[in-house]
């Protein structure tokens, strides 16, 4: 039986060897820090070797979930990653358009300038998406926080690998900019569960009648966007 390949982990808070599944990176294992890299590789894939079931289950369904969009996550010319819940088609655009990125019919289409450098199709696609996830945001707070009667001061946009947002005592909304890949609903999900922490710090029964009143079925659209994560988190 072959060996899985995984990402090697050392933590300080970590009392003992586990294994998790990153989405975006796959079987990670995670050890104490004081274990030496000889003996922590040789421990992490005895241990391997005993959950082989569960890793090979766990990673197809990693594998099943960046499917589920129909996309392959590669930010270049040919590839096809989500936007806004669709498979799009990135493309060179025809000679007679005039601009910088756009989206038409399924497609990205990317300027003939730079579409032969892959490195510059990438930085200027993700810096168009981001700019793309920021306008979206501000459209939705634009009119979430008045009928929730908060206030919101800053909105960053960042590439969050844990969350997909989140709400400071100072008004902050930290959202990750692979938002404005996922259908709409979860973008607008994420926007009510943050901008209802401006009214309720906690989880709490406060907390849900907010969220709710304004997005009764949020924690379904949350389940579905967690579900896609893959393939949103695939994207690079």
């Amino acid at each position: 039986m072959s060996l899985r390949s995984y990402t090697l982990i050392r933590s300080p808070r970590a009392r003992r060897l586990s294994l998790r599944i990153n989405p975006e990176i796959g079987l990670e294992a995670v050890v104490p820090e004081r274990l030496g890299e000889e003996r922590a590789r040789r421990e992490v894939e005895a241990f391997i070797a005993t959950r082989l079931a569960w890793v090979d289950r766990s990673l197809a369904e990693i594998a099943r979930r960046r499917a589920a969009l129909g996309t392959d996550g590669r930010m270049e010319v040919g590839g096809v990653i989500p936007y806004a819940g669709r498979a799009h088609t990135i493309v060179v655009a025809p000679s007679s358009h005039r601009g910088g990125i756009a989206i038409a019919n399924g497609e990205i289409l990317i300027p003939t300038v730079i579409a032969r450098d892959p490195e510059r199709v990438r930085m200027r696609l993700n810096s168009w998406l981001r700019r793309r996830a920021r306008a979206v945001a501000e459209q939705m707070i634009n009119v979430y926080a008045p009928e929730m009667r908060v206030e919101p001061q800053r909105i960053r946009i960042g590439d969050q690998s844990t969350r997909w947002g989140s709400a400071s005592p100072d008004g902050t909304i930290s959202l990750s900019w692979r938002l404005v890949l996922a259908p709409p609903s979860c973008f607008e999900a994420v926007i009510v569960h943050e901008l209802a922490h401006l009214r309720s710090r906690g989880h709490g029964a406060r907390f849900r009648a907010v969220v709710e009143r304004h997005c009764p079925d949020e924690l379904v659209r949350m389940r579905l966007l967690q579900r896609l994560a893959p393939a949103l988190g695939a994207v690079r």
